[in-house]
């Protein structure tokens, strides 16, 4: 019984500090445009999460990341609109525990180059799931924002594009590069 009170503290707190850490790091961006989107380390607490307890902790952490997004000031245009760019874009990077049997495998038997590979899909995954929610929302609430004679898909693939390829990319570096030096970061049981 105690062991299982001891995981439960365990996940909690690991919860609120990763949680946490993606509030910091939300802070710590490069913002390309005015009207939103920036290229930040801030999914990276929500993947290691997905990682280290599967979708329970991503998903978890993820909508309290985005629930706290939205409450510390939002653009807000319609409550369904907050609701796709912010709780629904950041919970969907929790999927990027879609990889995790791969990646503990692969990290069970020293092999690196595997584990970085599936730890990089995992992370296109949660990225690719947060870009489409973001899309939809320009599409159907920003398409005034594209240029004359754009079309409003290439407009909100371009745009949105434009700072999730690099957040992907720099997330998914930062994660294999973690996993090499510290593997039980991406692998508690």
């Amino acid at each position: 019984m105690q062991n299982t009170k001891s995981k439960n503290l365990r996940f909690i707190t690991e919860l609120a500090l990763f949680t946490a850490l993606s509030v910091v790091l939300s802070f710590w961006s490069l913002r390309l445009w005015g009207e939103g989107g920036s290229i930040s380390f801030q999914m990276l607490p929500t993947m290691i999460m997905a990682y280290r307890y599967g979708y329970k902790g991503g998903l978890t952490v993820g909508f309290l990341f985005g629930m706290i997004k939205l409450i510390l000031g939002a653009y807000i245009l319609t409550p369904f609109q907050a609701f796709l760019d912010y709780p629904l874009a950041f919970t969907v990077v929790g999927f990027t525990a879609v990889t995790v049997p791969m990646v503990k495998k692969a990290y069970a038997n020293k092999e690196m180059g595997k584990g970085a590979f599936w730890l990089t899909v995992g992370v296109f995954v949660g990225s690719f799931l947060r870009f489409l929610s973001h899309m939809l929302s320009a599409v159907i609430f920003f398409g005034s924002y594209a240029p004359k004679g754009e079309g409003v898909w290439i407009y909100s693939i371009l745009y949105n594009g434009s700072y999730m390829l690099p957040s992907f990319i720099a997330s998914a570096v930062v994660l294999v590069i973690i996993a090499r030096v510290y593997p039980k970061m991406v692998t508690v049981d």
